[in-house]
């Protein structure tokens, strides 16, 4: 079996027909089809069902596919792993979501490489429903979470305090704190589901037990999210100051002053989780983590 048949298969189960996949692939339609059916006679598995509307996945064509995504994560490690096996170090793989504060995390990777010579830190970008997926395909050591994941052991390693981005003509920008009665009958912007956990439920909760009606918008953050602030009208942006400073720059952070349904402040947590047991690298990592994230941060 060789890779290249794998990577055919791969790009015909994601655009669902083989004559978009063979032009993507710069390949004939006939000579990707005879590759696909080579590769089923080898794995004695129909991975496609062939319909006038494309190519269906069968169900061993989605164990299939579904499987491939840790075979190609590791297959890209490749290079890394022989880098890090070069010089006697050991990877740990370490999942990186939106929000953690900059300067946090890179003075736990700074430490690292004094504490633990041994291993090479290697950070990967990904939300916190990723991160469990990755961690699940052993493509993660360490998960850093906006959630406690109840099938992986977990230590809390940072909190952080949850405020509000205003644009610099906002009447509450130059406010040392808002509460949400200040947020009143605004647009207000927040993290969707699957990015910090529970957020959306909380937030509502929050608002309705102080007895305010605000038009709320969930969105995904990334880079894009002062622009996507921008078009949805939004009066402002509820996310951490870390997630305020490195994606609307140009808006004013100010902490919310106000807790939750359950009279608990408003927060972001960060959990490290592994499935990794007690591999000792990747233990003193967390213990590194915990140290540096003591206390609640802006």
């Amino acid at each position: 079996m060789e890779l290249r048949s794998l990577h055919y298969f791969s790009t015909v189960a994601e655009l669902g027909s083989i004559s978009r996949a063979a032009v993507a692939l710069h390949l004939t339609q006939p000579s990707l089809s005879r590759q696909l059916a080579a590769l089923e006679r080898e794995l004695g598995h129909e991975l496609f069902t062939r319909t006038s509307r494309g190519a269906q996945l069968t169900p061993a064509g989605r164990g299939l596919h579904g499987h491939l995504r840790v075979v190609f994560a590791e297959v890209d490690r490749i290079p890394e792993v022989l880098r890090t096996a070069s010089e006697s170090k050991e990877l740990v793989r370490v999942g990186l979501p939106p929000g953690v504060p900059h300067g946090w995390l890179s003075a736990v990777v700074r430490r690292a490489q004094e504490a633990i010579p041994q291993a090479d830190i290697s950070l990967h970008e990904a939300s916190s429903d990723e991160q469990r997926l990755m961690l699940k395909d052993g493509r993660l050591e360490v998960g850093l979470l906006h959630l406690a994941p109840p099938e992986y052991p977990a230590e809390r390693v940072l909190t952080q305090r949850i405020g509000v981005a205003l644009p610099p003509d906002s009447p509450l920008a130059s406010r040392r704190s808002v509460r949400f009665a200040d947020l009143a009958g605004l647009r207000v912007m927040a993290h969707a589901n699957g990015e910090v956990a529970g957020e959306e439920t909380r937030l509502r909760a929050a608002s309705k037990a102080a007895g305010v009606t605000t038009d709320w918008i969930f969105r995904r953050f990334s880079q894009h999210s002062e622009l996507i602030a921008m078009s949805s009208r939004a009066d402002a942006a509820l996310m951490t100051e870390a997630s305020a400073t490195h994606n609307m720059p140009s808006w004013r952070w100010v902490e919310v002053k106000e807790v939750d349904a359950e009279g608990h402040p408003l927060t972001v947590e960060t959990w490290a989780a592994t499935s990794s047991g007690g591999h000792p690298y990747v233990q003193r990592f967390i213990e590194l983590l915990r140290a540096e994230g003591l206390g609640t941060r802006g």
